[in-house]
């Protein structure tokens, strides 16, 4: 282990958090900066439950396909695999 891993990743805030989680979700976030999103989110309740819901909706995307063309038919085949997955509207 080097001293630059034994040094914590830089403090984020939310909101930049949240703007950077889908590409970290989707690898595509620059090394940089990938410590600070997960330190944010393994210490953050709010942005681990979005982190927990966006890793579930990447996940439910392949069973969407192929999408309608038609919003309101692809807003309810997400809505009801959210809901078989255990997420209500309200939540």
């Amino acid at each position: 282990m080097t001293i630059a891993q034994l040094e914590p990743p830089p403090l984020i805030d939310c909101r930049t958090a949240a703007s950077a989680l889908y590409d970290f979700l989707d690898g595509r976030l620059p090394d940089s900066a990938v410590g600070a999103v997960q330190g944010h989110i393994d210490t953050c309740r709010t942005c681990a439950s979005h982190y927990d819901f966006a890793r579930q909706v990447l996940m439910l995307i392949p069973s969407a396909l192929p999408l309608p063309t038609d919003s309101a038919a692809l807003r309810e085949r997400i809505v009801k695999s959210l809901t078989a997955e255990g997420y209500s509207e309200s939540a």
